[in-house]
C-alpha cells in the first residue's frame, strides 16, 4: 500500500519534476511486499494483502522497467503512467470487492487521457468498452449469485480483450506510447483474467470464447504488418489461452499470466526500440544481439517451447483439457500453428540483411526471467 501511495504522489510530482517522479516511482517498489490493514470505520476495513505474491512481484518488475523506458515521454504521460501502475498494483493486492472496483476504475482514466492525445477514436472506443465492463463487474459484485457471477465474468472478459470483445485491443495498443502498450498488453489485460480467477464462480462459460479467441487472435497476427498491431492480436490470442485455463485449469492461470506478461512486455519494449530506428512493420530489418535474444526467448515462450516458462503453463492447460475435454484440446493445439507463423515473422526481421543497429538491455532483462531456474516462480 505504501507503493501505491508513493505512485499517486509521484503522479502529481511528475507535472513539475517528471524525472524525479519516475525514479521515486521505481524506488517505491521496494515496499511492494509490505501488507497494509486499516479499519477506518467499525467493520469497514481498507487493506492490501495479495492472494498471489508472485504475480505482484512480476507486475513490479514490468512496472519498474516501463518507468525506466518512460524517460522520453511527456510529463503528462509520465503522470498518467504512474497512475495506471498505481491502479494495477492496487487491484492485484486488493482484499475486498469494493477496493478492487475502485482500482479497476483508476486504471481506466489515465490510459484514456493518454490515448486521447494520440487518437480520439481509439480513446473513446477503449473508454466505452472499459466502462461497459466496469458496469457488468459492479453488477456482478453487488448482485451475487449465478447471474451476478456471469455478469462479472463477461465484464472481466471484456477487460481481457477476448473474442468477441476484442476490437479495442489493436487500436489501443497501436496508438499508445510504448511503455503504455507494454503495460496494457502484459498487465492491464491480465487484470481481467485475475479478476475472474478471484471473484467468478462461473469461469467455465468462457471455454468456447477462449478457444475462438486463441485461434482468431493468432490468425489475425499472421496477417498484420504493423508491429504493434501484430503484438496486440497476439495478446487477443494469449488471453484466449488464459480464458481456457480459467475454464478448465484454474491452477495454471497464475503461471500462465506471469509467462504471458513477461514475454509480451519484453516484446513491446523490443518493438519500441525498433520503432526508434524507423522500423514499424514486419518487413523491416534490424541488427541487434540483445533485442534478438529477448525476442527469441519471449517468442518461444509464447509458443510454449520447452523448457521456458510458457511451456510449463501451456502444458499444464493442455493436460487438463485432454482429461476433461479432448475436442477442446485439439482446438487448443490448432491455435499453436498460426502462433508459430507470427513468431517466425517477428524473428525473421533479425535474420534479414541490412537494417540499422539497435541494442537495449531492458527487453533482455525481462526475457531472462522466462528461463527456467532464474526465479522460482510459485503459483500461490
Amino acid at each position: 500500500m505504501i507503493t501505491i501511495g508513493i505512485l499517486v504522489v509521484c503522479a502529481l510530482l511528475a507535472y513539475y519534476y517528471p524525472h524525479v517522479a519516475r525514479w521515486m516511482g521505481i524506488l517505491s517498489f521496494a515496499f511492494v511486499g509490505e501488507n497494509f490493514y486499516y479499519e477506518w470505520l467499525p467493520g469497514v476495513v481498507f487493506s492490501w494483502n495479495p492472494y498471489h505474491q508472485s504475480i505482484v512481484f512480476m507486475a513490479s518488475i514490468i512496472a519498474m522497467t516501463a518507468l525506466v523506458y518512460a524517460k522520453e515521454l511527456k510529463k503528462e504521460q509520465i503522470s498518467m503512467l504512474l497512475l495506471t501502475l498505481a491502479g494495477t498494483i492496487g487491484f492485484l493486492g486488493s482484499s475486498s470487492p469494493i477496493q478492487s472496483f475502485f482500482f479497476l476504475e483508476l486504471i481506466i482514466f489515465p490510459i484514456f487521457f493518454t490515448i486521447l492525445g494520440e487518437d480520439r477514436t481509439a480513446a473513446f472506443k477503449y473508454f466505452g468498452f472499459m466502462q461497459t465492463a466496469s458496469i457488468l463487474v459492479l453488477a456482478g459484485l453487488v448482485g451475487g449469485g449465478t447471474i451476478g457471477s456471469i455478469l462479472l465474468t463477461f465484464g472481466f472478459a471484456i477487460k481481457m480483450g477476448i473474442f468477441p470483445f476484442h476490437s479495442w485491443v489493436p487500436d489501443t495498443h497501436s496508438q499508445a506510447p510504448t511503455p503504455f502498450s507494454a503495460i496494457l498488453s502484459s498487465l492491464v489485460v491480465g487484470v481481467g483474467a485475475y479478476g475472474i480467477l478471484i471473484y467468478s464462480s462461473t469461469p467455465e462459460i468462457l471455454l468456447p470464447f477462449g478457444i475462438i479467441s486463441a485461434i482468431y487472435g493468432a490468425a489475425g497476427a499472421t496477417g498484420e504488418h504493423d508491429l504493434k498491431r501484430l503484438l496486440a492480436y497476439s495478446t487477443i490470442s494469449q488471453m484466449g489461452f488464459a480464458a481456457v485455463a480459467l475454464a478448465k485449469a484454474p491452477e495454471a492461470v497464475i503461471i500462465f499470466l506471469i509467462a504471458h506478461s513477461l514475454a509480451k512486455a519484453s516484446l513491446f519494449f523490443s518493438v519500441g526500440e525498433l520503432i526508434k530506428k524507423g522500423v514499424n512493420t514486419i518487413y523491416g530489418a534490424i541488427k541487434s544481439k540483445t533485442i534478438f535474444f529477448a525476442t527469441l526467448v519471449s517468442g518461444l515462450s509464447i509458443l510454449g517451447f520447452p523448457p521456458l516458462l510458457g511451456f510449463a503453463a501451456e502444458f499444464s492447460i493442455l493436460i487438463k483439457l485432454i482429461n476433461s475435454s479432448p475436442l477442446a484440446a485439439i482446438f487448443f493445439l490448432f491455435a499453436l500453428f498460426p502462433t508459430i507463423l507470427y513468431i517466425e515473422r517477428i524473428i525473421s526481421m533479425f535474420i534479414r540483411k541490412g537494417g540499422s543497429e539497435a541494442e537495449s538491455a531492458l527487453p533482455l532483462i525481462i526475457a531472462i526471467l522466462l528461463l527456467p531456474g532464474v526465479i522460482p516462480w510459485m503459483s500461490s
